[in-house]
């Protein structure tokens, strides 16, 4: 139990590196390293969604549908997208990564973590709006919904503003 308390702290860390790496501009993710957190943390951020929200939406709503066959389709992309997202968690994460430490350990503290970073920021004034957009984009593949989200994230940063999570700019 010492160890997952232990990977927890580390982990809470994360969030604070993140954003004092976020003021070196040399340290950043790769669009593609980018990419791989998002498809990642899609079915997180789905399954935060559907905690937070689960009082104002009715259980026939697309977001609210459990077990759903597009949600099983982000499930095994963040599978196979694990290997990519950790290095851009560890990339984030610098000195406070927990190297040592096993994936079987890491991954679901991280995962509870980042469900719980996600819900934080959901309010019930923002779930017709998610589960909308959760709707709306649902022909997407994970690869492509994770590519449209880094593209926005882009196009929409401002030079002067740091990033909470810095995407490395692609050379003009």
């Amino acid at each position: 139990m010492n160890a997952k308390f232990a990977m927890a702290l580390a982990m809470l860390g994360l969030g604070q590196s993140a954003v004092a790496q976020a003021a070196e501009p040399t340290r950043c993710l790769s669009v593609a390293q980018a990419e791989a957190l998002v498809t990642y943390l899609l079915p997180k951020a789905v399954d935060a969604s559907r905690q937070k929200c689960s009082a104002s939406l009715p259980a026939t709503s697309p977001l609210m549908v459990p077990n759903s066959e597009r949600l099983a389709k982000y499930r095994s992309a963040s599978e196979t997208s694990w290997p990519q997202a950790k290095n851009a968690v560890k990339l984030l994460a610098g000195a406070n990564f927990p190297t040592e430490m096993e994936d079987s350990l890491l991954r679901p503290v991280a995962d509870a973590l980042f469900t719980q970073l996600i819900g934080q920021e959901i309010k019930p004034k923002d779930c017709a709006l998610i589960d909308k957009i959760y709707g709306d984009l649902a022909p997407m593949p994970s690869a492509n919904l994770a590519s449209l989200a880094v593209t926005i994230v882009q196009a929409t940063t401002k030079e002067e503003k740091a990033q909470t999570i810095p995407i490395c700019k692609i050379p003009a």
